[in-house]
């Protein structure tokens, strides 16, 4: 097993040299010519059509080989992204063990970290926010009120009226490719040099994948409840 190079990393790809038989040398020639081969792959596939099969399937790869511990649990390639993940995370031996003392650690310091309410901090500027006005306080508000105040009444809610649906038919909902695009623009400001032109097809690809699993799970719950 090779170490992992950090430009295979970078693309989501450090499984290749996970398994590679090559002698840990990075600058070998064969380092070279793997790392360089697949960024020309990469390269590549972003200039394939979004909407070809071919695209999908290849960007969805990608995204499994970047993130293994979010397919772990997939129905055909669920027990390979559990190894790769493994493989990932190293031997047992050289993994640091989570002692006590760092759980206690982690309490104390969350316990210190006041916690920010916007209503209280900074919207909230009444002087009885922390303790409430006394007696007398009380009892000189009561006396500025007016008395001749009206309050109407309003009409009560009648629980047995039938409301009717509202139509949403020209409702166009949310625009979920608007958001995809954003969010993956959003993505690629803090992703690596390497991966910056690829992370919003990534993105808005592993979101349309995860989209795609609800339905697919909602309509299974569908099935089961007709039946």
């Amino acid at each position: 097993m090779s170490g992992v190079r950090r430009a295979m990393q970078e693309m989501g790809l450090a499984i290749c040299c996970l398994v590679c038989d090559a002698p840990d040398d990075a600058s070998s020639p064969r380092c070279r010519s793997c790392i360089g081969k697949h960024r020309d792959s990469r390269d590549r596939l972003q200039q394939l059509p979004s909407e070809r099969l071919a695209s999908q399937w290849a960007r969805e790869l990608f995204q499994m080989n970047a993130r293994p511990n979010g397919y772990e649990h997939d129905p055909k390639h669920g027990v390979w992204m559990r190894t790769y993940a493994r493989l990932l995370v190293g031997p047992p031996e050289l993994q640091r063990k989570i002692t006590q003392a760092d759980v206690e650690a982690a309490f104390a310091a969350s316990r210190a970290e006041r916690d920010v309410n916007p209503l209280r901090d900074i919207a909230n500027q009444s002087p009885w926010k922390d303790s409430p006005p006394s007696d007398e306080e009380v009892r000189r508000f009561g006396e500025q009120l007016p008395d001749d105040v009206e309050y109407p009444g309003g009409r009560p809610t009648v629980p047995s009226r039938v409301i009717p649906e509202v139509d949403r038919s020209s409702r166009s909902g949310e625009d979920h490719e608007l958001e995809d695009r954003v969010l993956g623009e959003a993505a690629a400001q803090t992703a690596p040099s390497d991966l910056r032109d690829l992370t919003p097809e990534l993105t808005a690809g592993e979101r349309r994948l995860t989209r795609r699993r609800w339905k697919d799970l909602v309509d299974e719950i569908d099935s089961l409840i007709e039946e």
